[in-house]
């Protein structure tokens, strides 16, 4: 099996030159945003192409897995759909080559993920940006990953607490789950085996003095997923029930969620009756995103290497339960 992650690896490596081949059309780039200690760049899109928006919007960051660019995720995710359909804006950071080769967010290496550290660093810098530069509604910002990018995505909920109303781990898992290559690999293949006391530690670690709530979390992630165990979906979960002091076991199940026969979705309700936690469990599905490619409101987002059509537009569902979507 190391032999085949490694193998799938080089195909990564060898599919980032075609990545980087993509225009990003649709998104606008943004230099010199702050001192970028991790070496990002940074892509932006506002509703409809408007920068002048009366009133104040949400943010949501969208960060991209291995091999992608911004304009990749941009199109998949169709994230650039509901920004303008429901009117908020997106950053989109992106990984370069020099940082890693496969051009991953560095998610393994401490020095990338802990708090006002390099790439997690220069996400934050990006996202002060945009408050000092836009109309941002700052109870109104929202962090989504896939795969690499969902490590940092729980990476940066970690870090900054007080930042994030809600963040995605798509096919990703807790933090801290490695601290270098290796781990990481173990990680992918096994997950963790430490309690929730632990794996909530990890994360008390980087604000000690911090006594607030920790963002609500959705996390999706397949059953057949043979690039990410799928038992780091239960790992993240064990890490944010201990930090928002909610019983492991979920509040709801809902089998066949919207008659899906292939999604389970599981919620976990805090004393006042809010949805802290929400697994979207697909049974049939391994390391990808779910879209559900079409012209309806509830339809989005693009076929790919990492992106399938399951009849689900997963954006849309993860807009839903942000509250970007009112209906």
């Amino acid at each position: 099996m190391f032999c085949f992650k490694n193998l799938f690896r080089i195909l990564l490596i060898s599919i980032s030159f075609y990545s980087n081949a993509t225009a990003q059309s649709s998104l606008s780039e943004i230099n010199n945003f702050g001192t970028n200690p991790g070496n990002l760049k940074l892509f932006f899109h506002s509703p409809n192409g408007s920068w002048k928006i009366s009133g104040e919007k949400p943010l949501v960051i969208v960060l991209h897995g291995c091999s992608q660019t911004a304009e990749i995720i941009a199109r998949q995710s169709g994230w650039n759909k509901q920004d303008d359909e429901y009117g908020f804006y997106v950053l989109y950071p992106q990984q370069i080559m020099f940082n890693n080769t496969a051009e991953c967010f560095n998610w393994f290496n401490v020095n990338d993920v802990s708090k006002d550290r390099g790439e997690a660093l220069s996400i934050r810098e990006m996202i002060s940006y945009a408050v000092k530069n836009y109309a941002v509604d700052t109870t109104q910002i929202f962090i989504y990953g896939l795969s690499a990018g969902a490590l940092m995505a729980v990476s940066m909920m970690a870090d900054y607490p007080e930042l994030f109303n809600a963040g995605v781990a798509l096919a990703g898992g807790p933090f801290m789950s490695a601290t270098n290559p290796i781990e990481g690999m173990n990680m992918m293949n096994h997950a963790s085996s430490k309690s929730p006391e632990e794996l909530g530690t990890l994360v008390r670690n980087q604000n000690p003095d911090y006594k607030g709530k920790y963002p609500r979390l959705i996390i999706i992630h397949g059953e057949k997923d043979f690039i990410v165990n799928y038992k780091n979906a239960n790992e993240l979960i064990k890490q944010w029930t201990n930090l928002n002091h909610i019983d492991t076991k979920p509040s709801m199940e809902i089998d066949s969620f919207q008659n899906h026969t292939d999604i389970k979705r599981l919620s976990w309700i805090d004393k006042m009756k809010n949805e802290i936690i929400i697994f979207y469990s697909f049974n049939d599905m391994r390391h990808l995103l779910p879209v559900d490619p079409g012209n309806e409101k509830y339809q989005g987002g693009e076929t790919g290497l990492f992106a399938s059509d399951k009849n689900f537009f997963s954006t849309y569902y993860i807009a839903k339960d942000f509250g970007l979507i009112k209906e």
